[in-house]
């Protein structure tokens, strides 16, 4: 005869008498074996907080190479030796941190560090000698605009036309001519300088040490490719006057300096 048996509030199972029928309810669990409070630790944390964690285990910093972790992991095994749950947590740390820099490596976060091998090394690139020459000329060399026109060439033409009208007065012109050149020159660009309210300076700026020189150098290259060609020209003529090369010269010299006043930004380059 089967005689049923309570298993489970509202379950009845019929058996047969003499039988002992065991209710899953009531199977004892198996205990599991204990894990160790460092592995817990690692797998309760998530994310950064498992990655930091892991870290911390080996006791390395975020940047290290895998090297370093390698030397760190078998440093701490042989000192915990026989301790099972310390090194289960070690070795959990170094799969956690070698997967993370196999991920930010796919990634493209980072790159594998080599060492520099001398066969690897790129030859040199060299310049072309004119190449800087001609970049700086590219810099130097601008058109005006025709506001900074209107400044330039009414002073330096009526400068060049003086030493026709009054040939003794071309040494003094000249001094001015070199005076207006320089400041149209080196100006060029720059920012008025502010005035009080009766006209005077109220601010000293000082020299840029770079332009100044080149301005000073196209000058010279003025002074003297006027006095070359004003030579040139009287020596062609027959019967020139006493004094023709002096005003050719006192005329020249405005017209270089006007052409270098409105073509070339000496600051350019330099900036």
């Amino acid at each position: 005869a089967s005689t049923p048996r309570m298993l489970a509030p509202g379950l009845l199972l019929f058996a047969p008498s003499g039988m002992v029928v065991f209710s899953p309810t009531r199977v004892p669990a198996i205990a599991a074996a204990p894990r160790p409070r460092a592995t817990i630790a690692l797998q309760a944390a998530d994310g950064d907080e498992a990655l930091g964690l892991a870290y911390r285990t080996l006791g390395i910093a975020e940047d290290a190479t895998y090297d370093e972790i390698t030397e760190a992991h078998i440093e701490l095994s042989e000192r915990y030796v026989g301790d099972s749950p310390r090194l289960a947590a070690l070795d959990d740390a170094m799969e956690r941190v070698v997967n993370e820099i196999m991920r930010r490596r796919l990634r493209g976060e980072m790159r594998p560090k080599v060492a520099d091998s001398p066969w690897d090394e790129r030859p040199v690139q060299r310049e072309m000698p004119w190449v800087p020459i001609l970049i700086f000329l590219r810099k130097l060399i601008s058109p005006p605009g025709f506001d900074y026109a209107k400044k330039v060439l009414p002073t330096m033409l009526f400068l060049a036309f003086v030493p026709w009208v009054a040939p003794r007065a071309a040494a003094t012109a000249g001094l001015i001519t070199y005076m207006c050149g320089f400041g149209f020159i080196y100006n060029r660009d720059k920012e008025d300088v502010p005035r009080d309210e009766f006209g005077q300076i109220g601010e000293i700026r000082p020299y840029e040490t770079q332009p100044l020189y080149l301005t000073c150098a196209l000058m010279v290259g003025v002074h003297f490719a006027s006095k070359a060609l004003a030579k040139r020209l009287v020596a062609r003529l027959v019967g020139a006057p006493d004094g023709l090369e002096s005003i050719l010269k006192a005329s020249l010299v405005p017209l270089g300096l006007t052409f270098c006043a409105l073509f070339t930004r000496v600051s350019k380059p330099f900036a």
